[in-house]
C-alpha cells in the first residue's frame, strides 16, 4: 500500500530514518526476482530523531548523503516511510463501490478520527479484501490512514537534503508487512480457516504489532515500550551514558529464561521485557475479542530489538505461541559482495528492504 505519492528505472531504493539509525536498501528488478546490489546503514546522534519526529534535519540530511556516498548508491526510484506511531490507522467496512466513490466516503469516514484541520492532513486507504455479508451484498475492509502533512513535508524534505526525491512515503509498519509477506504466506493456508499470524516488530522507540489472517492484515498497534527503555534502564542503574548504555545492552544483555542467566543486565532487561511482554498480551487479548478469533498460529519478529538474546525463547513461554524470527529477505537474491553488516543488522533492515520491494514487485 502507497501513502502519500509524489511523483522507469530497474531500481529501487528503500530509505529507512530510525530513531538510531538510517538504513538504505537497493534492488533491481530482474527475469528471475528481485536482486540486492546496495545496501548502507548509518547511525544517527542520540535525539537526531525523537518519537518520530525528525528534530535536527541537517545533520539527518547530510548523514543520508555520506551514507549513500560510501555505500555507492545512485538514488533513482526511492522510497520512505514515516512512523507508524504518528499516524492514525482505523479499519473500517463500506459498501462495494466505485473507486471515485470510494476516495470520497473514505475522506468522509476519516474525519471522525482527526484531531486536527481536515486541510491539514492527507488520507488515504487500502482495500484489504471484500467481504460477502450474510443479509446480502457485499462490502470492503479498508484500511484508513491519516498523517499530519507537515510531518510527511519534513520526511521529504531531510530527504531531498539527502539527495533523495522519494515517489512514496510509506507507513513503517506497512513497509515490514511487505518485506516479510513471504515468510507469513508460506504457512498461512496450513490452519483450518486460515493461520493468524502476528509480527511484533521492535524498534528503538516503539514495538508495533500486526496481526494478519491469511495474509490480510487485521489488527495493529504501536506500543511506546522499546529498544531504548532497556538502555534507559541501564543507564539509570549502571550510571552509564547512552553511547556506553547502548554498547553494554548489545553486547551483553540477555533475558534471563526462569531463574537462569540472573545478574544485574539479565535483570535490568528482564523488568522491561516484562512490561513488553504484558502489553503484547493485552493486545492480542484484544484483537481476539474484537476479531472472534481464538488463535495466534506464530509470532514472526523483526526490528532491532528482535537481536536481544532469548528475546524469542522468552515471549515464545510467555504468550504460549511459536515465535520465529523474520527474514526479509526471502525471495531476494543477494548479489552485493560484503554483506556482514546486512546480515548482522537483517532486522534492522526490515523497513527499508519492505520500501525497495514497492519499486520491483509487479
Amino acid at each position: 500500500m502507497g501513502l502519500f505519492t509524489f511523483g522507469s528505472s530497474n531500481t529501487s531504493l528503500g530509505v529507512d530514518i530510525g530513531t538510531s539509525s538510517v538504513k538504505a536498501i537497493q534492488l533491481k528488478k530482474t527475469p528471475t526476482g528481485p536482486e540486492l546490489i546496495a545496501y548502507g546503514m548509518a547511525p544517527l546522534p542520540h535525539a537526531a530523531v525523537e518519537e518520530g519526529n525528525i528534530k535536527d534535519p541537517q545533520t539527518v540530511a547530510a548523514v543520508i548523503k555520506e551514507m549513500l556516498k560510501n555505500a555507492k548508491i545512485r538514488p533513482e526510484r526511492s522510497f520512505a516511510s514515516i512512523s507508524g506511531q504518528n499516524v492514525i490507522m482505523r479499519f473500517t467496512k463500506l459498501p462495494v463501490m466505485t473507486p471515485e466513490e470510494l476516495e470520497q466516503t473514505v475522506r468522509i469516514e476519516a474525519e471522525q478520527y482527526v484531531p486536527y484541520a481536515i486541510d491539514e492532513v492527507s488520507i488515504t486507504h487500502a482495500v484489504l479484501n471484500e467481504i460477502t455479508e450474510e443479509e446480502g451484498g457485499g462490502k470492503y475492509s479498508i484500511l484508513l490512514v491519516v498523517a499530519q502533512k507537515e510531518l510527511v513535508n519534513s520526511y521529504t524534505e531531510v530527504l531531498k537534503g539527502g539527495g533523495i526525491v522519494p515517489e512514496v512515503i510509506d507507513v513503517d509498519t506497512i513497509a515490514a508487512i511487505n518485506a516479510l509477506e513471504n515468510s507469513i504466506m508460506q504457512t498461512a493456508g496450513t490452519q483450518e480457516g486460515g493461520e493468524v499470524v502476528a509480527i511484533i516488530d521492535t524498534g528503538a522507540r516503539t514495538t508495533n504489532i500486526s496481526v494478519l489472517k491469511s495474509g490480510i492484515l487485521m489488527f495493529t498497534r504501536n506500543i511506546p515500550i522499546a529498544g531504548n527503555n532497556i538502555t534507559q534502564m541501564i543507564m539509570n542503574v549502571m550510571k552509564q551514558e547512552f553511547d556506553q548504555a547502548e554498547s553494554i545492552k548489545l553486547q551483553e544483555a540477555e533475558v534471563a529464561i526462569g531463574d537462569t542467566g540472573g545478574n544485574e543486565i539479565a535483570d535490568v532487561v528482564k523488568n522491561t521485557v516484562e512490561e513488553l511482554a504484558s502489553e503484547i498480551r493485552r493486545s492480542f487479548d484484544y484483537f481476539k475479542a474484537q476479531s472472534r478469533e481464538p488463535l495466534i498460529h506464530k509470532i514472526i519478529l523483526s526490528g532491532g530489538g528482535a537481536n536481544l538474546k532469548s528475546f524469542n525463547t522468552y515471549l515464545s513461554n510467555e504468550l504460549g505461541v511459536d515465535v520465529y524470527m523474520g527474514n526479509p529477505l526471502e525471495g531476494v537474491n543477494v548479489t552485493v559482495t560484503d554483506t556482514d553488516m546486512l546480515y548482522n543488522n537483517l532486522q534492522q533492515f526490515t523497513v527499508a528492504i519492505g520500501l525497495a520491494l514497492r519499486g520491483v514487485q509487479e
